[in-house]
């Protein structure tokens, strides 16, 4: 993994206004102080003032800077799982999040945002002091309404903005509130500008407001509806009403939270009530989401739509940039005061009850649609729903009650854990195992799924344990399906273990049944465990057989976890049978399958064939660096041993043996180390550089890829061949994907340069 260089770091999209001084103050802080906290009241402006000091420090910090927003996660026991996963680090199997972060920031010069601690202050706290005592070249960046009370911290009080005494004149330079609200108004309300007329109205405005960023810009948005002076005389007659004619001075947080409702009230009923429900939300939402949940009783569905319009008109909801699709989000201080709002109205548990069961029917969804040509679809739709999920899970988790939902819905998301998230899905399953006990098939699956993501992260326990409870489980309820995959882990664990010698005529007959049931998945998933024992136990050809099985029970080209496993197992057995060339084409075209998943486990071990390939190609720097790229990306999420059997492990050995002789061993030394310092996208491209026979591999092609080969070769945009073949865009881009892994290119230009017709 190389420099992540602004990792989920927000583009600014207005301008930054009023923070000079506490810009520069911080950036001093940074650069003699490791942990800063940026401390003050909600709306102050404290994650906005980080993004810029981020910015503004990033050559400072040449191995990357990275925010990871915590406002939605509420365990704080998934606090280093969810900086790790902002970091895009797979998960290492027996090794703690927090352990995996302090090696992967050991020795690099990084900088780490963790915005809106406060909620998780003792959390934070012990994961910034391990961090910290661990990687010198760490520096983390934190926003909390309380400090985190540390010895290493310093604070900066983020205050509000200044605003002009009474009666003062109008300086030459405004800055502070003064110059926020011109900003602001200029683009809020075509042709506002600031006068010598309104002058005083607006100073009157900031001070009413504190000079508090978010209270000004919500006031700001009003200017599209009513003029200057309405916009004072409201906010007056608000806070007098609140502060009961009291001449002292308000407190911050209630003029923010007297602000909010100010706005609050001069939103419309359905605005009000779609702004307390939209509240059950953590982090982003869809438009789907949104009618689905919130629209009941006097909103409807087609209301949603429109009220949410006017919402984001009035900075209340935020549209998520750059997101897939149209996603929102509410901030959380308008949040908070939306679910004040909701609890008032007496429907927090229904609201929270539909959120679950809306997000309970998506899981079913996704788990019946995961391993199909959607597949990339819905593991974007979960990786950026996790926080609902989460929310829907500790909902459901919350009482003994709602638990078996907890479990259902833990389970139906086999495919996200399965796709680099196996720490998360054992936390949630056991969670849901411990508290919901009754006699199910969602039991069942709970229990041999914890085995699945135990047996695949290299996790040791009694797994036995599990599998006996649930044989007998299923038994008893008449769970067929259930018992079957017992018996596959069951089996399944005895091979890799080498516990016993390995029924094959047992496991052949299980997976005989698991067919005639329709699973699709466990004919996959039994075809590789299948592969794997035969070429395990020498005989490559029935292993070859086993995993064309598996490809052709899902031959969709857009699915990528069940074909990149099946190619990746085939290449195995196609290498040790002796057809080098052949198992390296299957590598490179699940070396992209990987590539395009994230997994990296998967990937290094795609880069570990490749340079066995290149090693017998005597290509030695090259296999040099693939193997030590390999190497390296295994580390990074393992502390097993790459190789579960012996046979493999010779393969490498003989590969090592070819290119030290090739290069020496300083040579092929200084050649490991450089493939070890590449990037994923870097080792990608030395993984399909290579030089290859367009006659040889062209019949490799499906008939469709030839289609699409030809068509490129003609110079047609991806678009354009959609539209020739009637097929979509994004079904072209997959072939295209598929043609240079299999034709060993990096680019479409290629292509174009062989001979692709008879």
């Amino acid at each position: 993994m190389g420099p992540l260089t602004m990792k989920n770091v927000p583009a600014e999209t207005t301008s930054f206004v009023g923070r000079a001084a506490d810009l520069d103050a911080v950036r001093d802080l940074l650069a003699n102080a490791r942990l800063v906290t940026l401390v003050g009241p909600g709306g102050v402006g404290k994650t906005r003032l980080a993004v810029r000091v981020a910015r503004a420090v990033e050559a400072a910090f040449p191995d990357g800077v990275c925010l990871v927003e915590l406002s939605s996660l509420e365990d704080p026991g998934l606090l280093a799982t969810t900086v790790a996963a902002a970091l895009d680090l797979p998960e290492r199997p027996s090794v703690p999040a927090i352990e995996l972060l302090a090696g992967h920031l050991r020795d690099r010069r990084f900088l780490l945002l963790l915005d809106t601690c406060e909620h998780l202050v003792d959390a934070c706290a012990a994961l910034a002091e391990v961090l910290l005592s661990n990687a010198p070249g760490l520096h983390v960046l934190a926003t909390s309404r309380r400090p985190l009370d540390i010895p290493a911290e310093h604070t900066r009080a983020i205050a509000p903005l200044p605003v002009p005494e009474p009666g003062a004149p109008w300086p030459p330079d405004p800055g502070g509130a003064l110059s926020l609200f011109a900003d602001r108004a200029a683009a809020a309300a075509l042709g506002f500008t600031v006068t010598e007329d309104n002058r005083e109205e607006v100073g009157a405005l900031c001070r009413r407001l504190d000079g508090i960023p978010l209270a000004i810009e919500l006031a700001v948005v009003r200017l599209r509806a009513l003029p200057l002076e309405a916009i004072l005389a409201r906010l007056d007659d608000r806070f007098q009403l609140l502060t009961g004619g009291s001449k002292t001075v308000i407190p911050r947080h209630q003029t923010l939270e007297t602000t909010i409702g100010w706005s609050h009230d001069l939103c419309s009923p359905a605005e009000r009530l779609l702004w307390a429900r939209l509240s059950v939300f953590a982090g982003e939402f869809d438009l789907d989401a949104a009618e689905k949940i919130c629209a009941f009783g006097e909103l409807s569905a087609e209301a949603v739509l429109t009220t949410l319009i006017s919402l984001v008109d009035q900075s209340v909801v935020q549209r998520v940039e750059g997101a897939p699709g149209a996603r929102f989000r509410l901030l959380d201080t308008i949040r908070f005061y939306g679910a004040g709002r909701l609890a008032a109205s007496g429907e927090s548990e229904i609201l929270r009850a539909r959120h679950r069961d809306h997000y309970l029917a998506m899981t079913r969804a996704f788990d019946a649609g995961w391993l199909g040509p959607d597949q990339l679809s819905w593991l974007e739709w979960a990786r950026h729903e996790r926080p609902n999920i989460r929310v829907a899970l500790e909902f459901c988790l919350s009482t003994p009650e709602q638990a078996p939902l907890g479990l259902e819905l833990a389970g139906k998301l086999a495919g996200l854990w399965l796709c680099g998230l196996l720490a998360e899905g054992r936390h949630w399953l056991h969670r849901a195992l411990e508290l919901a006990g009754e006699p199910t098939t969602d039991r069942v699956r709970g229990l041999w799924l914890m085995v699945w993501l135990m047996d695949v992260g290299g996790v040791r326990g009694d797994t036995n344990r599990l599998l006996r409870e649930g044989e007998e489980l299923a038994d008893r309820i008449g769970d067929e399906n259930g018992a079957l995959w017992c018996s596959v882990f069951r089996l399944h664990t005895q091979f890799f273990e080498a516990t016993v010698a390995p029924d094959l005529a047992g496991f052949l007959a299980v997976r005989h049944r698991l067919a005639e049931l329709g699973d699709r998945l466990a004919v996959i998933f039994t075809s590789l465990v299948l592969g794997w024992m035969h070429t395990a136990m020498g005989d490559p050809a029935q292993a070859v057989e086993a995993c064309d099985e598996a490809l052709a029970a899902n031959a969709d080209p857009e699915e990528c976890w069940a074909r990149s496993w099946a190619l990746w197992v085939k290449s195995m057995a196609l290498w040790a049978q002796g057809e080098h060339g052949h198992s390296a084409r299957c590598l490179r075209e699940a070396v992209l399958l990987k590539h395009r998943l994230g997994d990296v486990m998967g990937f290094a071990q795609c880069l570990e064939g490749l340079g066995w390939a290149a090693a017998e190609r005597r290509e030695h720097d090259r296999a040099a660096r693939l193997l030590g790229a390999a190497d390296t990306l295994w580390q990074r999420v393992s502390n097993e041993p790459q190789f579960g059997l012996r046979l493999l492990q010779e393969f490498h050995d003989k590969s090592v043996q070819v290119v030290q002789n090739g290069l020496g061993p300083h040579g092929y030394a200084a050649a490991r180390q450089r493939g070890g310092a590449l990037d994923v996208e870097q080792a990608l491209a030395l993984a399909l550089d290579e030089p290859v026979e367009p006659g040889e591999d062209r019949r490799h092609l499906s008939p469709r890829e030839r289609q699409v080969a030809e068509l490129v070769a003609d110079g047609l945009t991806n678009r354009e061949i959609g539209e020739r073949l009637d097929i979509s865009k994004r079904t072209v881009d997959a072939h295209l994907e598929h043609i240079l892994a299999k034709l060993g290119l990096v680019s479409r230009t290629q292509i174009s340069k062989l001979t692709m017709r008879p």
